[in-house]
């Protein structure tokens, strides 16, 4: 540590400080300490600094079971916060636990294994979040509870994404829209983003005078591939897709495909929660109305990291809009170009 002190122009002390978080330095402190032990490739011994600072510099990232990290989107907030805790010298632990159970990062918690928690795929009704602060464990949501006033979050704002797709497709005269959206059980187990945006949807779509029709998928290709042939030969009437994630808009292009739809000039589609590495390499290049999901692992991460260190005085909340990224899957229905 004496060696880090010199090369980082500070004192022990406060080398203590950045890697503990006892006390607060300064965000370029923190950077030249930082750069420091990168040189020196110093490695704390994080035991030590647990039992000296009562600090691990240890995050648990909370992923129910039933979720997939899988999906870009959901791989791209992981690795962003990863990041973002590494860069202020925390490492961030990946725990699995079913939906609404919490008693291993509790365990975490009792044992000084962990600082804090972040929190994935965030119900409405979040049982996790009252256990959690029972056992005092400091809190950041990457989502919304239904009454999120005392929580802290950083979430995506799915009622103002819902009104840019909507508005947009009604701007090019779409007037029946298609939403391929999850499973039922999703909505059922009061997923607090797919509540949102399906919720969101359909109250723009009501404003905007725009027939909105809702199917379920399940999360693979294959469903949504054949979710979207069969909602064709229902709804002849729909000119315009909405899909959900990465893998409902892989499964919208290859059954449009293979019923001879052709997008956009038959078919419009937009994307929602697609990350842009999947919007970019899709065939055709697909619309999106989202953000750059890195955005939420890193901002939550930060945020967590903040209140641990004092450095905010206030609980971060963060809405995260969204912008239309025009691609090639959007054009006005063929009728409006007759």
């Amino acid at each position: 540590m004496a060696d880090v002190a010199r090369l980082a122009g500070v004192s022990i002390s406060t080398v203590s400080y950045a890697l503990s978080g006892v006390r607060p330095v300064s965000e370029a402190t923190r950077d030249r300490v930082q750069w420091a032990i990168e040189q020196l490739d110093y490695q704390p011994n994080v035991m030590a600094r647990g039992l000296a600072g009562r600090r691990t510099g240890f995050l648990a990232l909370l992923l129910p079971t039933d979720e997939s990290p899988a999906d870009p989107f959901m791989i791209d907030i992981i690795v962003s916060a990863a990041e973002a805790a590494r860069e202020r010298g925390y490492h961030l632990l990946l725990w699995t636990e079913p939906a609404g159970e919490s008693a291993g990062v509790k365990d975490l918690m009792r044992r000084g294994l962990i600082d804090g928690a972040l929190l994935l795929s965030v119900r409405l009704d979040e049982d996790r979040v009252s256990a959690l602060r029972e056992a005092d464990v400091p809190l950041t949501l990457i989502g919304r509870t239904e009454d999120p006033v005392d929580s802290q979050f950083v979430d995506s704002d799915a009622e103002q994404a819902a009104e840019v797709a909507i508005a947009h497709l009604a701007e090019l005269g779409h007037r029946t829209v298609a939403y391929i959206g999850p499973p039922r059980s999703a909505y059922e187990d009061g997923i607090g983003i797919v509540i949102r945006i399906h919720d969101s949807l359909v109250r723009s779509a009501e404003r905007h005078s725009v027939r909105l029709i809702t199917a379920y998928a399940e999360r693979n290709v294959a469903a949504s591939t054949q979710t979207v042939t069969d909602l064709m030969s229902s709804e002849p009437d729909v000119t315009a897709v909405l899909a959900l994630d990465d893998s409902a808009i892989a499964g919208v292009l290859d059954g449009l495909r293979s019923i001879d739809q052709s997008v956009p000039s038959d078919v419009s589609i937009i994307g929602l929660l697609v990350s842009p590495q999947v919007a970019e390499l899709a065939w055709p290049k697909v619309t999106t109305v989202s953000h750059d999901p890195r955005d939420l692992g890193r901002l939550a991460a930060l945020a967590m990291i903040d209140s641990l260190n004092g450095a905010s005085s206030r609980t971060a909340q963060v809405l995260l809009p969204s912008e239309l990224a025009e691609r090639s899957t959007t054009a006005p229905p063929p009728a409006a170009r007759l």
